[in-house]
């Protein structure tokens, strides 16, 4: 009998001025990127291979709107 279970796949975003720092969970993996449409594209395409079940992200005003805007260009959804 397989007894694993696997587990969801979670992603926070805090969103700075300049930078993005991005955590997937339950990996550990830590990373950032320049809060450009650039970094953010780079951010999403690593995002997009882990499936994850959701994002969350810091609702900064100016600061999500890009990041929200360029997740819709490659097709990522998040609830």
């Amino acid at each position: 009998m397989d007894t694993k279970m696997k587990q969801s796949i979670n992603i926070g975003v805090d969103t700075g001025k300049t930078l993005l720092d991005i955590h997937i969970r339950p990996i550990d993996h830590f990373f950032s990127v320049e809060n450009t449409p650039q970094g953010i594209k780079q951010a999403l395409q690593v995002i997009k291979k882990h499936s994850p079940e959701r994002i969350v992200i810091e609702a900064t005003a100016e600061r999500v709107n890009l990041f929200c805007t360029t997740r819709k260009i490659i097709k990522l959804h998040f609830s």
